[in-house]
């Protein structure tokens, strides 16, 4: 995980520039392994670089902006599902196959559609004068844009001021602007444009002053529709109240089993490598030079609250990481009030309840690892300083009530002091993929219509979820998450397996005609039954923020945050 910058300024307005040191801080905690930074006079004013690594994959730490040939090139991410040499860094890698293209945009649109994994990037073609700059399909990394007096700006994470427009860059494509005319931009999109895509990309035009063109997708392979043939549908199946007995019968039909299995082939091989492609050393061993390589501290930890999904990636985790490590098991808990007595402390919030059930479970599967589970617990006067003085400006251009509470929740967890880890899984995607949320539920009871029209309902409140995962969530939660030096990892927000979820009806995938706790995720659960989760599998779906107490469910979560 890196933090990355790009500003792009006209000449009679800049004769120097410096990065705000509370913005060089914020990118800096992104990327505390090593640091460089350099400026380009192109004729027409001045392009400014920055890049802060945190060391994940390579021999050793690659500095950044990278030049190769006619090409500077910033990087944030990483990329999976592509031969490369182990000992290069992704930027390394990347870089080298840029300087191939002899800055033809042909050739760089072709490996920019063959890279798959959670990444934003920005190149300078310095021969043409061409930036250009991306965020992965799924939008799973930030990267803002700001407009800025006679320029524009790109960055990883920005710090909250008064006078500046700023905005998500919308992960919808590669973006190219030519500096000799900071007013017009060109899009090649991931896919083609819809409603909610087209309106983004007028959100951006008008923010920035840009007048964008849009030209041919570049249609990646994974992206493109399929339909498989399954035929099974929950909904024949009836429900005696016999929760057990339901999901014996169900994973003992061929399609549904057929389904699991490669639902089991997918998700492995995405918590595979988003396990072992990693440094080698813990967050302390790295700090320490004279330390030996051979670190068994935990390299590894997953944001826990006990619920479905976060037990499932421990569970296939486990396989993965060498078992004399230790796995984290981070879990968060907010400062509640009882009665009058507001002295009186209480942690035993339902998440941290949860999370002892789970780890139980954890622990009689898999009794040679060592489970960590890290406590975190904060005070209300902890939130409310780190709120305003730090976490903020991470949420930041994000300002609603849900934003402050999730952003939060995430923030604190990866701070947790006694973690030495440096790569942290999130279950993020799950609900939007299977059908977790309650508005889901009420989509299918609130539909008068026919079978087919309720299906229709739920599928199209799973689309608009899905659709706008990248603003609501995932460009928030990584930039709170690589605050504290840990590099965010989505096992079910991967290309190959969302394809497969995304191609089977809405049907095949939860079932609202059984009780919360059992039709909801019903496909997911089913598989952690399969796996050998018990106790998890049949509880109900708790958001984090009323979890671990952070949030009131009185508020409104769409509001304006007072701190935000």
């Amino acid at each position: 995980m890196c933090g990355i910058f790009c500003s792009v300024v006209k000449h009679d307005h800049l004769k120097s520039f410096n990065i705000s040191s509370a913005l060089k801080g914020i990118l800096k905690n992104r990327g505390p392994d090593v640091q460089d930074e350099m400026v380009i006079d192109y004729g027409f004013g001045n392009i400014f670089f920055s890049g802060c690594v945190l060391w994940q994959q390579g021999e050793s730490v690659q500095k950044q902006p990278v030049v190769e040939d006619d090409f500077i090139f910033l990087f944030n991410g990483d990329i999976y599902n592509t031969p490369k040499p182990e000992s290069l860094s992704d930027t390394s890698w990347i870089a080298k196959r840029l300087a191939e293209c002899r800055c033809e945009e042909e050739n760089i649109l072709k490996i920019l559609k063959q890279l798959e994994g959670p990444h934003c990037l920005i190149i300078y073609d310095k021969r043409d004068q061409i930036l250009y700059f991306s965020r992965d399909a799924l939008g799973r990394n930030s990267l803002i844009i700001e407009s800025i007096p006679n320029g524009f700006q790109l960055l990883s994470t920005s710090h909250f001021e008064n006078d500046k427009i700023s905005m998500e860059l919308p992960p919808l494509g590669l973006y190219r602007i030519k500096l000799n005319d900071l007013t017009s931009c060109v899009l090649h999109p991931w896919q083609h444009l819809n409603n909610y895509a087209t309106q983004l990309l007028r959100n951006l035009d008008l923010a920035i002053g840009w007048n964008t063109a849009v030209e041919s997708p570049m249609s990646p392979d994974w992206i493109l529709n399929c339909k498989l043939a399954f035929s099974y549908n929950f909904y024949k199946f009836p429900y005696n109240k016999n929760n057990v007995d339901l999901y014996k019968n169900l994973i003992g039909q061929p399609e549904i089993k057929e389904s699991l299995s490669i639902i089991h082939t997918l998700l492995s091989d995405s918590i595979k490598k988003r396990v072992r492609n990693t440094a080698p050393l813990c967050r302390l061993c790295l700090q320490q030079s004279n330390i030996s390589p051979a670190c068994t501290h935990a390299k590894l930890c997953i944001l826990f609250s006990g619920g479905l999904d976060c037990t499932i990636l421990a569970l296939l985790a486990n396989q993965y990481v060498p078992v004399t490590e230790p796995i984290e098991l981070i879990n968060v808990a907010f400062e509640s009030v009882k009665g009058q007595n507001i002295s009186e402390k209480l942690w035993d919030v339902p998440d941290r309840k949860t999370s002892l059930v789970s780890i139980n479970e954890l622990k009689q599967l898999c009794p040679e690892r060592g489970w960590n589970l890290l406590q975190v617990n904060v005070t209300r006067l902890e939130l409310q300083q780190h709120l305003k003085s730090r976490i903020k400006h991470l949420i930041y251009p994000l300002d609603t009530v849900l934003d402050e509470s999730l952003g939060c929740a995430f923030w604190f967890a990866s701070h947790c002091t006694h973690s030495t880890a440096r790569v942290a899984l999130i279950g993020s995607g799950a609900d939007e993929l299977f059908g977790g949320y309650t508005r889901y539920r009420n989509s299918f009871k609130r539909c008068l219509g026919n079978d087919l029209e309720q299906q229709a309902a739920v599928q199209n409140e799973l689309e608009v979820d899905w659709q706008r995962i990248s603003a609501r969530n995932l460009a928030r939660d990584d930039r709170v998450i690589a605050d504290n030096g840990k590099t965010a990892r989505s096992p079910f927000i991967e290309e190959n397996f969302v394809k497969f979820i995304r191609s089977l009806e809405v049907y095949q995938k939860c079932c609202f005609v059984f009780p919360e706790g059992v039709g909801d995720k019903l496909l997911l659960r089913l598989y952690a039954y399969q796996i050998g989760l018990r106790d998890v599998v049949f509880l109900k779906k708790r958001a984090i923020q009323f979890g671990s107490r952070i949030a009131n469910k009185k508020q409104n979560a769409t509001h304006q945050s007072d701190y935000l």
